[in-house]
């Protein structure tokens, strides 16, 4: 599958949606196409075009309500054709048409109209909203704007990106920002917010994150604000220290990246009940990166005292806390007999969290 975004702009070139173009290899990509589309969407609507042999295959259907399919126009099958799209006007959908003017059945069907830069009527007022693609130049922008056009797009406001090519494969530049940026004890919802948006796939791994079996919510969080107000600052920073952090660590093969995953979970499953909440994420990060090989020394400046103390003396109540969860991997069951009453637990209760650590673990590499 291939998948190019890009931004789509309003008059005074605020984003409010992106277009999404695609290329599938077989039709059982649709449904993963359709779930990518919404996170690449970051909550807002996209525009995604279909052949009619795609609407007669009613693809659109398969996409949520903010997606608003793109169709040429035809004078050789009209809009009742085609019953996919009387399905869609129906639920009072949006429906953007590109050559509408070829028969005026199509302009009653559409609710915006796109034209390519420099094609006739695209200046021409009419009551349905109107899209201009392809805008090179301020020269190009300002007629357009003056006309009344209402959407913009093209290489000059913002260049379009190839997904696929960066899949998996945050920008390592925001990802240093972002975590100077958690590992203050309080940070800002909204600088990380600002960041993570300017990154294609972070975003998308933050929305499935947000929407897994793990977290409870009424409906479905699609915005990437939605989703830090919802997680709050531990998750927060326990999501970016394994999104940004452990899977991208380059001398970390991924059988490491997850035996580390699960122990810094094991971790913060014990700290829950030993040492509180306020405590937990930041015994994950010390279970994650005991070593600090995987931190800058920006990074450790940022840290609390506790996790310095952790990282840099080995001591204090967060190394202890990791050094119980080793010592429960590596079996020394008599050192465990001295440590587990440090913490009111029995060293036998801790085999379920130990198993609930690890499959939590495989589960976030797999998503």
């Amino acid at each position: 599958m291939l998948l190019r975004r890009y931004p789509i702009f309003n008059r005074r070139l605020a984003l409010v949606a992106y277009g999404i173009d695609y290329q599938l290899s077989s039709p059982a990509e649709w449904p993963s196409l359709a779930q990518h589309c919404r996170l690449l969407a970051q909550g807002r609507q996209y525009l995604v075009p279909f052949t009619h042999e795609q609407l007669d295959e009613q693809r659109p259907l398969l996409l949520d309500q903010d997606a608003i399919p793109l169709v040429e126009a035809s004078s050789d099958r009209l809009p009742s054709s085609f019953p996919v799209l009387e399905q869609w006007r129906d639920s009072r959908r949006r429906l953007a048409v590109h050559g509408a003017n070829r028969d005026p059945r199509w302009l009653g069907a559409s609710r915006m109209l796109v034209f390519w830069m420099g094609e006739e009527g695209i200046c021409q007022p009419t009551e349905h909203k109107r899209m201009a693609l392809n805008i090179e130049t301020w020269a190009d922008f300002l007629p357009l704007r003056e006309s009344g056009v209402d959407f913009f797009a093209g290489g000059f406001l913002a260049r379009p990106e190839l997904v696929n090519q960066r899949a998996n494969k945050p920008d390592m530049v925001l990802v240093q920002q972002i975590l100077q940026l958690i590992c203050h004890e309080e940070f800002s919802f909204a600088q990380v917010a600002r960041l993570l948006e300017q990154d294609t796939s972070l975003p998308g791994q933050l929305i499935t994150y947000v929407n897994s079996p793990g977290f409870d919510h009424a409906s479905p969080i699609t915005s990437v604000s939605r989703a830090l107000s919802y997680l709050g600052e531990q998750e927060i920073r326990k999501f970016v220290l394994i999104n940004g952090l452990a899977k991208m660590s380059q001398h970390m093969p991924e059988a490491c990246t997850r035996i580390a995953i699960a122990r810094a979970r094991f971790c913060e499953l014990i700290a829950l009940t030993s040492l509180g909440k306020a405590e937990a994420s930041w015994a994950f990060l010390v279970g994650l990166v005991l070593d600090g090989s995987m931190l800058s020394e920006p990074l450790m400046a940022h840290l609390p005292k506790s996790v310095k103390r952790a990282i840099e003396l080995h001591e204090g109540p967060l190394f202890q806390l990791f050094q119980l969860a080793s010592t429960y991997e590596q079996g020394n069951w008599a050192l465990l007999e001295q440590l587990a009453p440090k913490y009111q637990l029995a060293p036998a209760k801790l085999t379920p969290v130990y198993f609930q650590a690890q499959m939590w673990g495989q589960a976030f590499l797999t998503r």
